[in-house]
């Protein structure tokens, strides 16, 4: 440890007069012993005279403390002046008024002058950039808004004052697709895209008229995240003047957006907490916001709803199955029901399609349209589909073992299909499981083949080249051409249920199944009528060339073990009484 001198510690407890007299002091002692010592030898050496004072004693000492005391409060009181000076320049580097440098002004001596214009050049500087990281502190990089920091210290400030009789208002703006839109607009126009969503807020802000732009006083629009903006409204007066300007941002999104290379169409969706009634805090508000949103987006909807604790209620729900969902993923309840597809020239079960069904463990079974709109918002449905992969690979080697030579169709979800992996993983379940590849046909949907054609190529090229089969499942709900289609390495058309229901009762219905025929004859390809329910659709579909049907009229989706059973009992030209299962009919055919 380094020790600092007497004087050091001496200078560190004094301050400038007193450190100025005490030197003076002690400088003037020793002068005057100085001048004294002189003075006596000089006696002693050139004028022979003995020791001695030439005066007396107490005189002596008299005037050596006159001398003292002069000096020291002569230094303490020009030293004075110096203190201040030091304090000015303290004031002013401490102090944020705009006029304190002028204190600095009329300084005496050229050192300080000089220090004077060093210290308000650096004073300056770091103000400046104390300024600029203010901003970016509280500043929103790409639109300009205020940003989160801002906006929890604007909301702590003023949501105290809120009352029921003059409550605050909390939204939180969330633009729809976002993800969706960047894909394609590119990454590289995103800031201009939240630049422009930004603009459009403060443009339909601006341009509220009365009354409801009385509840915009002292308002706060920030940019919270990449897409999620936040209007806070501290004086809101009531939930109409908050409706007026629910509807006031969302007719503004109903332009579109003009981008550099193209326009765009936005559409946005807000979550909104009344304060106190719904929170008191900003967690609060903003956590409830959240689950407004939430909600919003677990409905597949698009609009603005408000807070409500109930729907505390739906989501502590939602969570809950949620939680569930991820056990039964874990526990592998999820098994494979087949469905069997019927060949209309011979009779014959040319195969099935696996379906997943979920059976807790008490017996009850959860509906595919519950669970899996769920499963694909948790991230559960890879998991799930390839658990159910997996089962029918199983299913199908045994039926094969057992002399059945018949295909197993089985569904990949969108979330799969974007998986780098998926083909791989295929591979591996084929191998675990030994079924030859071309008793394995995979379904995907029309909207995601004609999405990315390329990725289709990509994912199915391997597979194919060893058998595997590929389907274009609910054929005819989406916007693809021949032309498109001709560039997919599809091997059948499944024509989607809507189509094969509404033959009986829609006249556009039996055009609309004989184009899609027509279609996958031209190309080479097979076809399988879903949902076929009544002879009169199938002896339709069987004249027109169709391919194959599956539906109830010859079987639900059946377990394994009932499965067999059902094969050992087929006789061709077969079919079953159609049953009332409204929820199965109903079920997202996965």
């Amino acid at each position: 440890m380094k020790h600092s001198s007497v004087i050091g510690r001496l200078t560190g407890r004094v301050s400038i007069p007193v450190f100025a007299g005490i030197t003076a002091g002690l400088l003037s002692i020793f002068l005057y012993v100085a001048v004294m010592a002189i003075s006596i030898g000089y006696r002693m050496i050139v004028m022979g005279a003995p020791f001695g004072f030439a005066v007396p004693l107490p005189l002596l000492v008299i005037m050596l403390v006159a001398c003292m005391s002069i000096s020291a409060v002569g230094a303490y009181l020009f030293a004075k002046p110096l203190q201040a000076v030091f304090e000015r320049f303290t004031a002013y580097m401490t102090t944020s008024r705009a006029d304190a440098e002028a204190e600095l002004d009329h300084l005496q001596f050229p050192e300080l002058r000089r220090l004077r214009v060093a210290t308000t050049r650096s004073v300056r500087k770091l103000r400046r950039e104390n300024e600029t990281l203010r901003q970016i502190a509280y500043k929103d990089g790409r639109t300009g808004l205020p940003n989160a920091i801002a906006l929890e210290r604007h909301v702590n400030a003023t949501l105290p004052e809120a009352s029921f009789e003059y409550p605050a208002a909390f939204l939180l703006l969330d633009i729809d697709r976002f993800g969706q839109l960047l894909e394609q607009v590119g990454t590289t126009n995103g800031d201009a895209l939240i630049d422009g969503a930004a603009k459009r807020l403060a443009r339909a802000l601006s341009d509220l008229g009365d009354p409801a732009a009385i509840a915009l006083r002292g308002s706060m629009l920030s940019a919270l995240s990449a897409d999620k903006f936040v209007l806070y409204l501290p004086c809101a007066i009531n939930r109409d003047h908050v409706i007026s300007i629910a509807r006031a941002i969302r007719a503004a999104f109903a332009e579109p957006f003009d981008l550099p290379t193209r326009q765009i169409t936005m559409s946005i969706s807000g979550g909104i907490v009344m304060a106190p009634e719904d929170a008191e805090s900003f967690p609060k508000v903003l956590q409830n916001a959240k689950l407004a949103v939430r909600l919003i987006r677990s409905e597949a909807q698009s609009g603005f709803r408000f807070f409500t604790p109930r729907l505390t209620r739906i989501v502590q729900g939602r969570y809950r199955f949620e939680a569930e969902l991820r056990d039964a993923v874990a526990n592998k309840e999820f098994k494979a029901v087949f469905q069997p597809k019927i060949d209309f020239e011979t009779g014959r079960i040319m195969g099935a399609e696996a379906l997943a069904r979920w059976r807790r463990p008490n017996g009850k079974l959860i509906s595919p349209a519950t669970f899996i709109p769920v499963a694909e918002q948790a991230g559960l449905i890879d998991a799930i589909g390839m658990q159910i992969l997996e089962a029918a690979c199983e299913a199908a080697r045994s039926w094969q073992l057992e002399g059945y030579d018949l295909t197993v169709a089985v569904n990949v979800s969108p979330s799969q299909f974007q998986r780098h992996d998926l083909t791989d993983a295929i591979m591996a379940v084929l191998r675990r499981t030994g079924l030859h590849p071309n008793r394995l046909e995979l379904e995907i949907t029309e909207s995601m083949a004609v999405s990315d054609p390329a990725r289709v190529a990509e994912f199915i090229s391997p597979l194919r080249a060893m058998g595997t089969k590929l389907a274009i499942d609910d054929f005819g709900t989406g916007h693809s051409n021949l032309a498109t289609l001709t560039q997919l390495p599809f091997d059948v058309f499944k024509i989607d249920r809507q189509f094969v229901s509404a033959l009986e009762t829609d006249r556009q219905a039996p055009a609309i199944v004989e184009m899609i025929l027509a279609m996958a004859e031209t190309l080479g390809l097979k076809t399988v009528a879903e949902g076929v329910e009544t002879t009169r659709q199938a002896e339709f579909l069987r004249r027109r060339g169709c391919t194959m049907a599956q539906g109830f009229l010859y079987s639900p989706g059946l377990p394994e073990t009932a499965f067999f059973d059902f094969l050992r009992a087929w006789r061709p030209g077969q079919v079953s009484e159609p049953q009332n299962d409204v929820q199965e009919r109903q079920a997202p055919r996965w």
